[in-house]
């Protein structure tokens, strides 16, 4: 198939399925890339003496929100992806994230999970979770110290204005 030992090139389509010589449609969606290997490995047995598979992800996608410098919607070229790399194209946590708290929201075959990770630990490095999975939601919450921050400043901003107010008038007044 394919011609001159070049092999074939498919993508899968939006319903998680891929269209192959010979074989017809594969469900896709879920696997990883080894179980998708070996799929496809099995489904060209009937055909080919000892066929060889490379399944290669196109894109990796996941998405940052919160306490990020540059949060959004990332792409990765690599097939696995940390969540240290994950932070670093996010530019960093900022000065607020809750580092032994973050999150991570997994969709795995339509069931979703939330992961919560702490980065202060080292141990996170030989955990299942360390990598992330394509699709993943990356959420690092706020510290306290950002709320109550913020709360300082809006009072102090208020407070202000007042005091500003009030000395205004005075000045009117005595005049």
């Amino acid at each position: 198939f394919g011609g001159g030992g070049g092999g074939i090139t498919s993508v899968v389509d939006i319903d998680g399925n891929i269209e192959l010589p010979k074989i017809g449609s594969l469900h896709m969606a879920g696997l990883t890339r080894e179980a998708a290997r070996d799929t496809i490995t099995n489904a060209y047995k009937e055909y080919l003496l000892d066929p060889i598979v490379a399944v290669k992800f196109g894109d990796f996608k996941f998405a940052m929100l919160g306490e990020i410098k540059a949060p959004g919607y990332f792409s990765a070229t690599k097939e696995k992806l940390n969540i240290f790399e994950a932070i670093a194209m996010g530019g960093d946590m900022t000065q607020y994230a809750k580092r032994d708290m973050v999150k991570i929201i997994r969709d795995d075959n339509g069931k979703r999970s939330v992961l919560t990770i702490n980065l202060n630990d080292s141990s996170i490095l030989n955990s299942p979770d360390f990598y992330l999975h394509n699709n993943d939601i990356i959420y690092i919450e706020s510290t306290s110290i950002k709320l109550n921050t913020e709360n300082f400043t809006r009072t102090f901003a208020i407070v202000t204005s007042v005091i500003s107010i009030l000395t205004i008038l005075l000045v009117f007044i005595k005049k």
